[in-house]
């Protein structure tokens, strides 16, 4: 199943948007596809999201490697 920013990935870094203080606005197409290595690095350590939550599962991982996989569709 294809796997798109708008439906999946935004989603997915919005529920944690108010608790993060990133340089950048995980909700942004444009700048999450910018910074897309500095995030997946974040993801991969588990040191993203913060805590008190939980670290991403590896399907939610895995959803944001598909994403860049398939070229970043908005």
């Amino acid at each position: 199943m294809a796997v798109s920013f708008q439906n999946d990935i935004m989603p997915l870094f919005k529920q944690f948007q108010a608790q993060m203080a990133w340089r950048l606005d995980l909700t942004s197409y444009d700048d999450v596809k910018a910074n897309y290595q500095a995030i997946l690095a974040q993801l991969t350590t588990k040191s993203m999201p913060p805590p008190p939550f939980p670290p991403l599962t590896d399907t939610q991982i895995g959803q944001f490697v598909q994403w860049m996989n398939e070229g970043f569709p908005p």
